[in-house]
């Protein structure tokens, strides 16, 4: 899948988890930053793995970090797709949340519990591509959903599925799960309070 595709998947799936965990919790300004900051950088993050990913270019120097990341992480969909990498980079995360953010700042839980979600769906999502995703890494190779013999019907990343199909799809699920939960908005589009 593509970034932006991604970025979507794991926006929606944030959202939708956190109203599924909160069905009666109003949501604030800060708390849909932190989804969304934590969905974004979460969604991206296992694509450090190739030099072109449009992480690097949402850091400074990226063009220059990425060579050697890239490089050392083995290349495209190795430890970063994996349940290895999971565990991982949400440890190191959080490591780093800890380490430069002072308590108090923004809700330090639900950033890295959006990022898991973030880093999750991006990797449901290459599951169901043409490659797959090495899903035990070190241990075996590509994964991917639907099965073998049926693999011929996965997705061909940034093809007319992907761009016709999916993403488009992404919006209106996101938007179905935000009138779904039309009440839990009010405090921050006061629009869903009168209209639904």
């Amino acid at each position: 899948m593509t970034d932006k595709t991604h970025q979507l998947i794991g926006l929606t799936a944030a959202l939708g988890a956190y109203f599924a965990i909160h069905p009666n919790d109003s949501i604030s300004v800060g708390v849909v930053g932190t989804i969304l900051t934590g969905s974004f950088v979460g969604s991206l993050l296992p694509d450090i793995d190739q030099p072109a990913s449009k992480f690097w270019d949402s850091i400074p120097l990226g063009n220059i970090i990425s060579r050697p990341v890239t490089k050392t992480l083995g290349g495209h969909r190795n430890l970063t797709h994996s349940i290895l990498g999971v565990v991982l980079f949400s440890w190191l995360m959080a490591w780093f949340v800890q380490a430069v953010f002072r308590p108090g700042l923004f809700d330090q839980q639900l950033y890295l519990w959006s990022f898991e979600v973030g880093f999750i769906a991006h990797l449901i999502a290459d599951a169901v591509t043409v490659q797959g995703i090495p899903l035990f890494w070190p241990l075996g190779g590509n994964m991917g959903f639907p099965p073998r013999p049926f693999h011929g019907i996965r997705i061909l990343t940034g093809k007319w599925f992907e761009n016709l199909i999916v993403f488009p799809s992404m919006f209106v699920v996101l938007g179905g799960v935000l009138l779904w939960h039309n009440q839990q908005l009010c405090s921050l589009i006061p629009f869903f309070c009168k209209s639904f």
